[in-house]
Order: C-alpha cells, then sequence, then structure tokens
C-alpha cells in the first residue's frame, strides 16, 4: 500500500545551457531550439513523483543562479508556442508529473553565471505540503 500522506521525489532533473551576457554561443548550443546560446535564461526539467496516498503541489522555485525561477507551462495559442507563468502544479496522490521541453519546465531568468554542460545547479523546489527539496541539476543538451 502507498505510504500516508504524500511521499515526493524528483527524478531525471536537468537544465539547457546558457551563457550570460555578449559571449557567443558554443557551438553545440547553435540551432537548439528556444536557446540562442546567449541570453539571460535557461529552463529546468525533471519528473516529480509522489508515491503517497494524498496530493501534493508543486508552489515555487529558487535558485542561487537566477534572479527568478518560475513554473511555466508551454500552450499552444494558434500557431504559437506561448511560455505561460503557473502558480501550481499539482502532484496527484500515486502520480507523476512530468516537466520537459514542451510542456511544464521552471523557467530561470535572471542569470548571474554561465550554465555549462557538464556542470551542475541548486535548484530547491517548493511544495505546499512536503516542503523544500533540493537539487543539484546537471546542466546538459536535451530536448
Amino acid at each position: 500500500s502507498a505510504p500516508a500522506d504524500p511521499k515526493i521525489s524528483v527524478e531525471n532533473a536537468w537544465a539547457r545551457p546558457a551563457l550570460v551576457g555578449s559571449m557567443s554561443a558554443t557551438p553545440e548550443m547553435q540551432g537548439m531550439p528556444g536557446m540562442s546560446g546567449s541570453g539571460t535564461t535557461s529552463a529546468a526539467y525533471f519528473v516529480i513523483v509522489n508515491q503517497g496516498s494524498e496530493a501534493d503541489a508543486l508552489i515555487g522555485a529558487t535558485s542561487g543562479v537566477a534572479g527568478k525561477a518560475e513554473l511555466h507551462e508551454t500552450r499552444i495559442v494558434g500557431d504559437v508556442a506561448e511560455m505561460v507563468p503557473v502558480p501550481r502544479v499539482d502532484v496527484p496522490a500515486r502520480g507523476r508529473i512530468e516537466f520537459k521541453p514542451g510542456g511544464y519546465h521552471v523557467m530561470l531568468e535572471g542569470l548571474t553565471q554561465d550554465l555549462k554542460v557538464g556542470e551542475t545547479l541548486k535548484l530547491t523546489l517548493q511544495f505546499e505540503k512536503s516542503g523544500a527539496i533540493t537539487l543539484d541539476v546537471p546542466i546538459r543538451l536535451g530536448n
């Protein structure tokens, strides 16, 4: 049987590389969808698993490498993909929610340092019932 209360874990976390300021893109970053290789934003992705018998919700995120971290969802409006901030992402009891390109993601805005492939960043996810979970998120290419 499932454990009582929410029992949250986070798996398969990763973030896109990004360069801060006016530096040029690295060869592996050129041509990445949604990634110019230069700028002050990135995105983090992961899978939230709730093995408990109660629902929970992701209600926020923070990272020391970004001025702001927001929960976003990509929505198609007409023929255009828009990234829309969302206040929360519900995680059902005995359920899982995938944050992936083209869906839910944590938008990291106002980056304070380069995010280079092979390095990691700290990301803290704030859950309504389970509290904070801090992750070491590898930076890698992906889609």
